[in-house]
């Protein structure tokens, strides 16, 4: 029994873009192509009747940018991920991206060469961010506190994993059930995460843990879930 494709929407402005995309994807078994657009309004509309698994955002928008889009297609297409290309090479706009709740963030000049790998990453609900962009842009979510730590060490086995099922996509309440801790455990194995990294939130934290290897989100089998970090994942 073949596995299932991952059913690909690419919404691109630019036919020379949009024609390189296309050919990448041309030659991959498990990657299908059910849509094309070329607006912000039709890549809602289309995201709304196709459900993709992977919407590719190559808009470049100048009118909704990505970060007002993005919670858009997460309404109206929960189990969408998003995978953004960019020419933006910036900080602020990486970090921003990235807070709205695109799973995925490639720099056009440096990273085509990555997109098949991270369409089936961020298909899992995986991160997948161009390693020029992760650095920067954790600077400059965390106002420069990041500290430089050796993660394997002051990091216990316990808050590793909580970290690991939280990239996942897992509540405070499937986290316990899963390491058979209550969910009081969850938060304060949370908090102190916080005081040792000066992160503030678990976005912040799901960072730092991808960007500096302590978790590795290409090993790690994600279940399908809603793509926006849920209240208490921002606290």
């Amino acid at each position: 029994m073949m596995d299932k494709k991952i059913n690909i929407l690419v919404a691109s402005k630019s036919y020379e873009n949009r024609e390189s995309i296309l050919s990448i994807l041309s030659n991959q078994n498990d990657l299908k192509v059910i849509g094309i657009e070329k607006d912000e309004t039709g890549t809602i509309i289309k995201s709304e009747r196709l459900q993709p698994d992977v919407l590719l955002l190559d808009l470049q928008s100048s009118g909704l940018n990505e970060a007002e889009l993005a919670p858009i297609i997460h309404r109206r297409s929960p189990s969408t991920s998003i995978l953004m290309i960019s020419d933006k090479d910036d900080n602020d706009y990486a970090g921003t991206v990235i807070r709205a709740g695109i799973l995925g963030f490639l720099l056009r000049k440096t990273d085509m060469d990555k997109l098949t790998h991270a369409i089936r990453i961020v298909n899992l609900g995986g991160f997948y961010i161009s390693p020029s962009i992760t650095v920067r842009a954790l600077e400059k979510i965390t106002d420069g506190k990041q500290r430089v730590m050796d993660g394997k060490n002051i990091f216990s086995p316990a808050e590793r994993g909580i970290m690991s099922d939280l990239v996942r996509g897992f509540s405070d309440k499937e986290i316990a059930e899963h390491l058979h801790f209550s969910k009081g455990s969850i938060r304060n194995c949370i908090t102190a995460i916080k005081h040792k990294t000066n992160l503030k939130n678990r976005i912040q934290i799901a960072i730092f843990f991808l960007n500096n290897g302590i978790i590795n989100s290409e090993q790690i089998h994600v279940k399908k879930t809603n793509r926006q970090f849920p209240d208490d994942t921002i606290q």
